[in-house]
């Protein structure tokens, strides 16, 4: 319904490269394009070759899902188990790192990424480093332990970390330069809710699927020092909620199709205030 129709929005981009080593994760950037597990509807999700791919189509941050192993290696599996990314079994936590290590990531997506592995955390940092940005979704392990790799990777300018609204404070203590993203609750999306929970929660960042917001809260949130990163997946993984996305204000678009929303965003990129 919405395709073909002229927008007032005025799309800033974010750079990638060297250029983003000397600001914070998201920067100046309006609309910034974030590949959900480096781009699960592109390549195997939570491989270096997915995020590889982001990269080379020029995304902004690829979303990565950290785990612990069972001999305490962080490594990226979005799922408790391997099962369904791998051709194994187990949970991540009972599993060593030799025994992930040994399976294939890859193939379940697609035969060429035959022989693709878990990555650790810290060789999706040195893939990433000064190429394109971090968004850390912290499934479970040490947060002064990952703190630590990410500060030794030089990444503290590239990584935006999310967690629960009590891991905050943490993160806060251990890593203070570090962007924490939380997601509001349903009894905060309301008028006030969004201020009410900013002064409650240190939050640098508010996520959310892109259905639950509306531009009013956005511009609360804005309003209160906040950024927002919105989650097109499922059902809003599309060019309609894409654009309306955009013409809410947010921060940054996560999605499976990253290649989709920076077409659309160069589309629209151009287009100034006035329409």
């Amino acid at each position: 319904m919405l395709h073909g129709t002229v927008f007032a929005v005025t799309v800033l981009i974010l750079g990638t490269g060297s250029d983003q080593e000397s600001r914070p994760a998201g920067g100046e950037a309006r609309v910034a394009v974030i590949g959900h597990r480096g781009g699960a509807a592109l390549g195997p999700e939570n491989t270096l070759a997915c995020y590889e791919k982001a990269i080379e189509l020029g995304a902004d941050y690829v979303e990565i899902d950290v785990r612990t192993t069972r001999d305490g290696r962080f490594v990226l599996m979005h799922d408790r188990t391997v099962d369904r990314t791998t051709d194994g079994k187990g949970a991540v936590a009972d599993l060593s790192f030799a025994a992930i290590r040994a399976l294939d990531a890859g193939s379940w997506f697609a035969p060429e990424y035959a022989g693709q592995r878990a990555p650790t955390l810290g060789e999706a940092l040195a893939l990433c480093r000064g190429r394109i940005g971090i968004y850390l979704d912290h499934k479970e392990g040490s947060v002064p332990a990952i703190a630590r790799v990410i500060r030794k990777a030089g990444m503290m300018d590239q990584v935006v970390v999310y967690d629960g609204p009590e891991e905050v404070a943490e993160w806060k203590r251990v890593a203070p330069r570090l962007p924490v993203m939380i997601s509001p609750d349903e009894e905060d999306r309301h008028p006030g809710g969004i201020a009410e929970l900013l002064a409650k929660v240190p939050a640098d960042i508010l996520d959310g699927n892109a259905a639950e917001w509306t531009a009013d809260l956005v511009a609360e949130a804005h309003a209160h020092g906040a950024r927002v990163f919105v989650d097109n997946l499922g059902p809003t993984d599309n060019a309609e909620w894409y654009r309306q996305a955009i013409e809410m204000g947010v921060d940054g678009i996560q999605t499976d199709h990253p290649d989709e929303v920076i077409r659309l965003r160069s589309q629209v990129s151009g287009l100034g205030s006035d329409g």
